[in-house]
């Protein structure tokens, strides 16, 4: 009973932090406690055999303080939430937005490459310089940099960065990664898009950065910087290794992104090799060095959540191992996952931490019962099969609810690739080592492991090029998020499901398959994203998906690409191309990379030598392009095209039996030739070009989508006065529009959030 109860105060923990998704959260823990304590007075009050556990179970005092804790819990995560001090640099942000700073600091953290191949990294900001004031500061940065001006940068340097500060924005695209949210976990209020650095104190020479930094390079020496990296990763995590993208995308498209971040797996690992090594040893010599290991272990890789929660794991079990004592691995859990909330509760809504946490919990209950029903196989094979499929089984639900997709092979690659895994981590551990102690002899040691590193990435890249590598089902309701983990917790500890397998499967499956069909089937949706260019639209309707642009290479990667996924699009019917210049082709190969395309029509383009140009470099095939003509019409399931123009390009839409006319590209005398040409009056007017009030208010819209960056505070307001609906992208965010709700935006209207410039 103790062991129940406490169970439950940790579970309360948890369950107050996870109330905090929502404002009225602790309205819902009320709820909740007050049931259970009915339950319990119920069970007293009615000899009901249903009721009968409850009889047996705590009393209501009981569940009266795991309701407190649960509401203190909640209050807590408040309480340590990061705010951003009186002396914050975020709090000038306002007043120098548009004006160049020189920002003086120290360095915090190793910098590192990003997507767009700029160089990012933290800085503790000490002093701003700005026309004409010049003042002492405090807080983080998240600062970028060009490329070129990547230095010799380390942690606790004193620099120098030109640039300019900004906000960081809140996710604008439905369902996207939120960087303000992430940056404030971290207690980051403010960005800098630097321009220059320099470097006035060199700082110390030697530290956790210095160390990881020669076993990297140790591995890269004869390995090359590749595969040098990857094998560095295997031990430091992806996070502390700048690992090449697309390779990364590779593990992470066959369902091997486990593999890149440290975490349990590397531990077990680790804590297997040293037992061995140790095994004639004493009891306390295999503790002692079982410790040192996973202090190494932890201090090399950093502490991030995964790790933290690996490596208090396998403490317990060093001390298991060495007391000769049988612990409870899912109360283990527990109180490791209350004890790392206590000290940092905003991690509840890391995704590493929850995936990690999951990941350990199926392998403790599901792994046991797997490897049963695998006992006609070798043991090792049947442990080989069991591991992956109970890891994926608690983690899918959590996949899909963020991402939408699920890889197909993860059990084919995770079964080829785990020997190659352990000899890896393994090496890459010991070769690391002795990289800290003699750089030459690890990189020696890492040579030995060039043949199983060749042979990792031939698989990997083999299996992600199969046809169909990843479903993309799209994002799934917290309901169903609710409702699976309901059914994996019952099958747990309910003996009547494990021999009804076979409808708890079909139950998830329908939990899963039956609402995502209904919405695919039903949906009629259109998106207009903000701050892209030339401007982005997707159209979601019945029978067909429509994209128009693509934006440039990030801009793909980052919010179309991974929008698309979310939305449970797996092909493009048609797309449409505004813009062929060089930086905004870039885009169209990162989607087909990805997402398969039907048809793909520009609209404007004039430079023939070019267009040929791109059909030889691009993925497109040349039968899945054609040019659309002005006044050329195009039927696309329930929407209509037609091209009126080319500079600027004006596209009409009818839409569920609605005039939309799109206007963007470089303005040349447009309301002119709207006051000699016959255009019908649209319903929806988008406007991504230079505002002219005049000319919008020449074609009377009832609805106003306006994307450009820069519109005078007077031009908006006339707009806002003459036209029913306004919506400006850079105010608003993203804006859709449904069947169902009409227009809707990302941000609510009361807010103004500042962009970088």
């Amino acid at each position: 009973m103790q062991a129940l109860n406490g169970a439950i105060l940790c579970i309360a923990w948890i369950v107050g932090l996870l109330s905090t998704a929502h404002p009225s959260g602790w309205m819902g823990l009320i709820v909740l406690g007050l049931g259970l304590m009915g339950m319990r007075v119920l069970s007293l009050r009615q000899p009901w055999p249903v009721l009968y556990l409850w009889r047996r179970g705590p009393k209501v005092v009981f569940w009266l303080c795991t309701l407190g804790l649960a509401l203190f819990a909640s209050l807590y995560f408040a309480m340590r939430t990061p705010t951003p001090g009186p002396r914050d640099i975020s709090r000038v942000v306002a007043e120098v937005s548009r004006s160049p700073v020189i920002v003086t600091g120290t360095v915090k953290t190793m910098p590192r490459l990003t997507r767009s191949q700029n160089i990012q990294f933290q800085l503790q900001a000490l002093s701003l310089r700005a026309k004409p004031t010049q003042k002492s500061v405090r807080g983080l940065l998240y600062v970028t940099l060009p490329p070129k001006q990547r230095q010799t940068l380390h942690p606790g340097q004193r620099v120098e960065i030109s640039g300019y500060l900004y906000k960081p924005r809140r996710s604008s695209t439905p369902q996207g990664f939120d960087f303000e949210d992430y940056l404030t976990r971290s207690g980051i209020f403010a960005g800098l898009r630097g321009k220059t650095v320099t470097v006035t104190q060199s700082g110390g020479s030697w530290g956790g950065w210095a160390v990881r930094q020669r076993i990297v390079r140790s591995h890269a020496r004869f390995l090359g910087p590749d595969k040098g990296a990857l094998v560095s990763a295997m031990v430091l995590g992806h996070r502390r290794v700048d690992l090449p993208f697309d390779l990364r995308n590779h593990f992470v498209k066959v369902g091997l992104a486990h593999a890149l971040a440290a975490s349990g797996f590397h531990v077990s690992i680790i804590l297997s090799g040293l037992l061995k090594v140790t095994g004639r040893l004493s009891p306390r010599t295999q503790l002692l060095t079982g410790l040192i290991g996973l202090i190494v272990f932890a201090l090399l890789s950093g502490f991030e959540p995964s790790v933290s929660r690996a490596v208090l794991m396998g403490m317990a079990s060093l001390a298991a191992v060495a007391t000769n004592r049988k612990l409870n691995p899912v109360g283990v859990l527990l109180v490791v996952a209350v004890v790392l909330l206590v000290i940092q509760p905003q991690w509840i809504w890391d995704l590493g931490f929850q995936l990690s946490f999951l990941a350990t919990l199926g392998l403790i209950v599901t792994v046991p019962s797997l490897t049963q029903r695998l006992d006609w196989l070798p043991p090792a094979i049947a442990s080989l099969f069991a591991v992956p499929i109970a890891a994926m089984l608690w983690t899918l639900p959590l996949q899909l609810y963020q991402f939408g997709i699920t890889p197909i092979y993860s059990l084919l690659a995770n079964v080829c690739t785990t020997p190659l895994l352990i000899l890896l981590t393994a090496g890459g551990f010991c070769s690391g080592i002795v990289a800290v102690v003699w750089p030459w002899a690890g990189s020696l040691l890492a040579w030995l492991l060039v043949i199983p590193i060749q042979g990792l990435v031939w698989l990997v890249t083999q299996i992600s090029q199969l046809p169909g590598a990843s479903l993309t089902l799209g994002t799934i309701s917290i309901w169903q998020l609710v409702l699976l983990y309901g059914l994996l917790v019952s099958a747990w500890l309910l003996p009547i499901w494990k021999q009804r397998l076979s409808l708890l499967m079909t139950l998830a499956l329908g939990i899963i398959i039956l609402p995502i069909w209904h919405h695919q089937i039903h949906r009629f949706q259109i998106t207009i994203f903000d701050r892209a260019t030339p401007p982005m639209m997707v159209i979601q309707q019945p029978g067909g998906t429509l994209v128009l642009n693509s934006g440039d290479r990030n801009t793909a990667s980052q919010t179309l690409v991974p929008f698309l996924q979310r939305q449970g699009i797996d092909q493009v019917d048609l797309a449409l191309a505004t813009d062929l210049r060089p930086r905004w082709r870039e885009g169209w190969p990162v989607l087909l990379e990805q997402v398969p395309l039907k048809k793909l029509i520009p609209i404007s383009l004039t430079d023939n030598t070019a267009w040929q140009e791109w059909i030889l470099k691009s993925q497109v095939k040349p039968e899945q392009l054609r040019l659309l003509q002005v006044d050329e019409q195009l039927i696309q399931t329930q929407t209509q095209i037609n091209v009126l123009r080319h500079q600027p390009t004006l596209l009409q839409f009818t839409v569920n039996q609605q005039n939309w006319l799109m206007v963007a590209g470089r303005y040349q005398s447009l309301l002119t030739w709207l006051q000699t040409t016959q255009v019908p009056s649209p319903q929806v007017l988008w406007w991504s070009t230079k505002a002219d009030v005049e000319a919008i208010a020449q074609l009377q819209p009832q609805v106003l989508i306006l994307t450009p960056r820069n519109i005078d505070a007077q031009s908006l307001s006339q707009l806002e006065r003459r036209i029913p609906q306004v919506w400006w992208t850079p105010r608003d965010g993203a804006v859709q529009w449904t069947r169902g709700h009409g227009f809707e935006s990302t941000f609510p209207l009361s807010e103004n959030p500042t962009s970088p410039l």
